[in-house]
This record gives structure tokens, C-alpha cells and sequence, in this order.
């Protein structure tokens, strides 16, 4: 299928289905992908998109598969889809249900006032673990605000997969580093002593972002300040915890784009993110100076393609792009994000 076919299809297509059909793209999609967008977002704003769609019968998830995932969560009803089934993300990969159920059985030996709170980038199989023990999600731009309420229902969290945004966050909320315990799955009891969980106010999977980890460094923001002297710099909270602290200031991408849209004429600011999102900020505010802190690409993001778009509106009426999760693991996984919505 060439790129002009492709083009054709889609169009036609989304004009046949009109109102019944909606494309759900994330920020780090192309610009090919994002120019048939209906709605574009961070991993919260599409998840409140997902559960607040009307007339629509047919969601077309433009990300990877765990977001596509969530939508079918959040829209019992609506048939959903995904271009690409094998457009995963590593960092969920990294916290397969088996070993989390294990580390869970042993925390739960050894402390007993412990909620579980999983970062969205994780299986719906992951999502129901912390519905079913009575946790929740959060997202990279509402962590703070979850962990506040998480502390409200027990004394520690079990925080996964991503080390980064967990450490990040709970030195944000003035969690000192002797506090923070560090779960290997690798390793019996995690690498981790039975005294060191007791003092511990919250544990972190050792799981981690390879777009934002260990790709962005403290030498990148030096180096991009020493090109531009007055530069600002902004990182995702998916980086460690030394670049968050090099930068100038740290947000999701909903926040990043936030801080883009306050910037003043003539300002400079260099974005560490996924590249797709910083050019097409830098292409929409020409008046500014934005680049990226490091030129770094979501390979599964990438793999949603103009053709496997618009093939997967050909086949709207059929299972072949058809996400489904399974009736008790979808009601366990909406608990804990209509948790995180409440929030």
C-alpha cells in the first residue's frame, strides 16, 4: 500500500463512520499519524478521553498496546483497536504479573500496611493487581497527587515499574534516599533485608523507560547549556533522579507543553523527551527556540504506521485490530484507574 493509497483510505473512511468512530493518538506519534488525530494527549488526558467517549462505537488507539489496553478498560462497549499489536512497551514488559504477585506475597509477610500504586505504563494484568488490593494508577503528570492519596490508606507503597518517576516523585514530596528501597526482581527478597522493608516508605520496582533512561544525562543538559548560554532545560520525570536535578525543571508531557505554551518570545528551551513531540512544539512556536535536550525515539511508537492505519480502519467490523481484556482482569484494572480518575 503506498503512502497516497493509505492517505485515501483513511480519509474516506473516517468520513463513512463520521461521530461512531474516534482516533486516539499519543504526543510521541509522527506527524503523519497525528495529522488524523481526533484527540491528542498525554497517558492521562487520552485516559480520560477513553472514559468520557460519547456517540463513538469504534476507538482507534494510536500508542502502544497498554494504552490501547486502558481505553478498552475505561469504554466497556466500545469496540477498540490498535494498528499494532506488537507495538509494546518495554518498561511494562519489565513487570510481568508473576513476579510482582511473588514480591507482593513476600512484602505482605513482612509489612503489613503497604498499597500497591502501578504507573500507567504497565499491563492491564498489572492494573488489576492494584485493583484488586484496593490501589490505583497514576500517570506521569498526576503521581504527586496519588502518592498523597496513597498515604492516606497505608504507610508505604509499592510502586512499578518505573524506579525513576517513583524515586522522582518521592524526593519530591521530601521522602529522604534512606527511606527508598529498591526491588530487584532478579533477587531473593528483591536484594533487599528484611529491616530495610520495614524502615522503607516506599519500594521501587527496578523497572525503567529506555527512551528517557539512561539516554538523557546530567553531561546532556551541560552540554546543551554550554551551546546556548540562557537556555532552559526540561526533563520527563522518567529520567534519573541526577538529570532531574541538572535540568531546570522536570513534567510530563502534558506539563512540558504547558511550560512551552507560558514561554515568551525569543525564550529558549531545550525538551528531554521523545523527539516527535519536542520538533512538532518547535514547528508550532517559531517565535521560540526549542530543541531536543537529545534526539531520542520511541522505536514501538514508531511502529503505528500510515498503512497499518488505515488497514485497520478497513477491518473496523472484524477482530483482526480488536484489543479485549478479559471480563475479571478489565473489572479488577477499572477499579484501579477510576481510583486514579477520582484523584
Amino acid at each position: 500500500m503506498t503512502d497516497s493509497m493509505a492517505r485515501e483510505i483513511i480519509q474516506r473512511k473516517k468520513e463513512e463512520y463520521g461521530e461512531s468512530l474516534i482516533i486516539l493518538c499519543h504526543h510521541y506519534q509522527s506527524d503523519d499519524i497525528i495529522a488524523y488525530a481526533d484527540f491528542i494527549g498525554d497517558s492521562l488526558e487520552l485516559a480520560r478521553k477513553a472514559s468520557r467517549i460519547g456517540r463513538a462505537e469504534h476507538v482507534v488507539f494510536c500508542g502502544v498496546y497498554f494504552m490501547a489496553e486502558s481505553a478498552a478498560i475505561l469504554a466497556p462497549g466500545k469496540s477498540v483497536y490498535i494498528p499494532d499489536r506488537d507495538a509494546g512497551c518495554p518498561l511494562a514488559d519489565m513487570a510481568p504479573e508473576g513476579a510482582v504477585l511473588k514480591a507482593w506475597d513476600a512484602l505482605k509477610e513482612i509489612a503489613d500496611s503497604v498499597i500497591p500504586v502501578s504507573y500507567v505504563n504497565s499491563s492491564a494484568a498489572i492494573k488489576a493487581f492494584c485493583g484488586r488490593n484496593s490501589g490505583t494508577i497514576c500517570t506521569s503528570g498526576n503521581a504527586l497527587k496519588v502518592f498523597e492519596w496513597a498515604y492516606s490508606k497505608a504507610d508505604r507503597i509499592f510502586f512499578l515499574p518505573d524506579m525513576n518517576l517513583g524515586r522522582n516523585t518521592a524526593r519530591g514530596m521530601g521522602i529522604p534516599d534512606d527511606l527508598i528501597a529498591l526491588w530487584d526482581p532478579e533477587k531473593d527478597l528483591g536484594g533487599l533485608d528484611e529491616e530495610t522493608l520495614m524502615k522503607a516508605r516506599i519500594i521501587l520496582w527496578k523497572g525503567w523507560c529506555p527512551v528517557h533512561w539512561p539516554r538523557f544525562t546530567p553531561e546532556d543538559v551541560s552540554s546543551v547549556r554550554a551551546g546556548c548560554p540562557g537556555i532552559r532545560v526540561i526533563v520527563h520525570p522518567e529520567t534519573d533522579p541526577r538529570t532531574v536535578a541538572a535540568a531546570d525543571m522536570s513534567g510530563s508531557t502534558a506539563n512540558i507543553l504547558n511550560c512551552v505554551s507560558r514561554m515568551s518570545p525569543g525564550e529558549s528551551l531545550a525538551i528531554g523527551t521523545e523527539a516527535n513531540m519536542v520538533k512538532r512544539a518547535a514547528s508550532a512556536n517559531p517565535q521560540l527556540r526549542i530543541v531536543p535536550l537529545k534526539e531520542v525515539y520511541c522505536d514501538d511508537m514508531a511502529r503505528i504506521t500510515m498503512e497499518k492505519l488505515a488497514d485497520t480502519l478497513l477491518h473496523l467490523e472484524d477482530d483482526t485490530y480488536r484489543v479485549s481484556v478479559p471480563g475479571d482482569t478489565a473489572r479488577h484494572a477499572f477499579a484501579a484507574l477510576a481510583n486514579m480518575l477520582k484523584i
